[in-house]
């Protein structure tokens, strides 16, 4: 009888234990093509699709950002490829923060720790392509939408920079391990380090 009880009371610990965490975990999954992206208030782009990248890379990082007052900061994992954008946040204790990743079909996060609504990851997406993607892919998507788009060599230092009309939205600066992206206009930014392997 007793045991019967303590059996239940398991089963029932359990099942609350998954709605707790299933209520914790924000989700987000939308169609990857029909994402838009609002780069100044009167003009967006849509994500690239994965294929027409032309890269491969697969790295750990660590990431760093600010927006307003607010900061982050934690190892990252990042597979680019010409089927997947696949991004991994871990804190300092190597726990999961949040996944993102982008195919043709699908743009789907997860996190039980940020919100998804909140954290916009198709805006991620769009960051990370502006980061890595040849200037000549960026160019016809940018050139499509109506912004101004330029790439230009300092040194040792590549320099990527989006406007619309006069107005200067986002710079990005990237050296041999570093990347620096500024959104000047929504007053954001990220810096990923590349692990330097020996």
């Amino acid at each position: 009888m007793w045991v019967g009880k303590i059996q239940n009371f398991v089963k029932a610990l359990a099942a609350l234990g998954a709605i707790v965490l299933t209520a914790c975990t924000s989700h987000s999954a939308v169609a990857g093509n029909s994402a838009k992206i609002y780069y100044s208030d009167a003009r967006y782009i849509q994500l690239i699709e994965p294929q027409n990248s032309g890269i491969s890379i697969e790295e750990n990082q660590l990431m760093t950002g600010s927006y307003g007052e607010k900061k982050f900061s934690g190892e990252s994992w990042m597979l680019l490829n010409d089927t997947t954008v696949h991004m991994m946040l871990f804190s300092s204790m190597g726990n999961t923060i949040a996944e993102l990743v982008y195919t043709k079909d699908s743009l789907a996060f997860n996190s039980k720790w940020m919100n998804a609504e909140k954290m916009k990851p198709e805006y991620v997406i769009a960051d990370i392509q502006f980061c890595y993607y040849p200037a000549s892919v960026l160019q016809k998507n940018f050139d499509a939408a109506g912004f101004t788009f330029a790439e230009s060599q300092e040194g040792n230092v590549l320099v990527r920079t989006l406007f619309d009309g006069q107005t200067a939205i986002l710079k990005m600066e990237k050296n041999e391990n570093k990347i620096v992206l500024q959104n000047l206009l929504r007053h954001y930014s990220y810096q990923i380090e590349s692990e330097i392997k020996e």
